[in-house]
């Protein structure tokens, strides 16, 4: 099985795959995007974004210092299959899969520019281009652990239920599902941070709301939270300051935020300043919440 998952999400280098990145992408404003009108992804996917989810990715591992809170340890220790959803450049998946050599773990996205070359993950790590918003591409009963991190801009609300319904399926019995998701309302968030959220028309519920989609699937049970408040800002000291940038960072990408502000280049830009010195001086904060629930047996 190991070796079939892995041939199978196998990206390959091939002048097929070229092909596929000349006809799913698009240039705007000198950055790369998805060129696909049922995506909804909002941000890049190229070297600039790719260095923005480490940052991303570090901050979440400061904060949680751990790769997973599902009681999957022990099963992975001794040979699991492993998928992420949404995994971009591969950072949680290429570390969990160094850790644990003897599970498989299978990463898909859209986006296939930002998979690592091949001499650059662990021989247990593979990698599929793939939309899970038409469908999970494997059998039923496949994994042990499902990882979705960060898609909050990624799925409609709508589509979340039906990706977790196909998440569920290819679950196997006793399996895990864990999901990250950050919330958008920012704790003292100031004017400038009010009318970007307010423009942007961000749904600051999709994470209140998760626990109902996953109960949705009444295959899923034993539903645990976490969450995990961290600052933005100077003021916060190292943390605080990687935050900040990473926000800033996400809110460049968005190529269609001027449109949405109705402001110039420019505008946007000072907009965004004026913001950054408001979480400062209001000592804001965020939230990262991961939410993670077994597939049982229903009688």
């Amino acid at each position: 099985m190991k070796q079939i998952l892995l041939k199978y999400a196998d990206n390959g280098d091939n002048n097929f795959e070229t092909f596929l990145q000349l006809n799913t992408h698009k240039i705007l404003n000198g950055r790369k995007y998805i060129n696909d009108d049922e995506v909804n992804y909002l941000l890049p996917i190229d070297k600039i974004e790719a260095d923005r989810e480490a940052i991303s990715y570090a901050i979440r591992r400061c904060l949680f210092q751990k790769y997973f809170f599902a009681p999957i340890g022990e099963k992975l220790n001794t040979g699991a299959t492993v998928l992420d959803i949404g995994c971009g450049p591969g950072f949680w998946i290429k570390d969990v899969g160094l850790d644990h050599p003897s599970s498989t773990f299978i990463g898909i996205d859209i986006a296939t520019t930002q998979f690592p070359p091949h001499d650059r993950h662990p021989s247990n790590v593979g990698f599929l281009r793939c939309n899970a918003t038409h469908g999970i591409p494997f059998p039923s009963e496949t994994f042990d652990f499902v990882h979705i991190s960060m898609m909050c801009t990624a799925f409609t609300e709508y589509q979340w239920y039906q990706v977790i319904k196909d998440v569920v399926r290819v679950l196997k019995y006793s399996g895990w599902v864990e999901i990250i998701v950050s919330d958008p309302l920012i704790k003292n968030l100031g004017n400038a941070g009010k009318l970007i959220c307010e423009k942007q028309g961000i749904n600051i519920n999709i994470h209140a709301t998760m626990p109902e989609i996953i109960d949705s699937v009444n295959e899923l049970e034993d539903l645990e939270h976490v969450s995990a408040e961290y600052p933005i800002g100077d003021w916060g000291g190292c943390l605080g300051k990687y935050a900040a940038t990473n926000l800033r960072k996400a809110l460049e990408g968005i190529v269609y935020l001027s449109n949405h502000l109705k402001l110039s280049t420019k505008e946007c830009d000072d907009l965004l300043t004026i913001y950054m010195k408001e979480l400062n001086e209001n000592k804001s904060s965020g939230y990262y919440h991961r939410y993670f629930a077994r597939k049982a047996h229903i009688s």
